[in-house]
């Protein structure tokens, strides 16, 4: 069973998160962002939606991992701040080959107009 060990917590007021890092015990091989983002919410009494795991460190050897994340107060700061892949990748795997399709149908798209309207 996993369980939070050591956290260090910076209050990044400029830009309206909390920054965290956390050491899980016993979690290097089974740890997710999906279950880190879980873990962190409750320990913070957040919505999950909130947090973004934005690094799971592992070393050779250690079963702990450390997480470092950014603990947001609104999704709007979130949505402005941060790239449009740390979205994407706390969803599904399902619903994360459905965006990635629709992403490259479009830039395919794109070429083509491109290459129609160049030459």
């Amino acid at each position: 069973m996993s369980e939070l060990g050591s956290i260090s917590k910076i209050e990044n007021l400029l830009l309206g998160r909390t920054e965290v890092s956390a050491v899980v015990k016993h979690a290097a091989s089974t740890l997710s962002r999906k279950k880190a983002s879980e873990m962190l919410a409750k320990e913070f009494g957040v919505e999950e939606k909130l947090v973004f795991p934005v690094n799971i460190q592992t070393s050779s050897g250690n079963r702990d991992a450390v997480i470092h994340a950014f603990i947001y107060k609104n999704l709007d700061d979130a949505r402005k701040q941060l790239p449009k892949h740390f979205f994407v990748r706390m969803l599904s795997k399902e619903e994360r080959d459905k965006i990635n399709k629709e992403r490259s149908s479009k830039k395919a798209e794109k070429k083509q107009a491109a290459a129609k309207g160049g030459k």
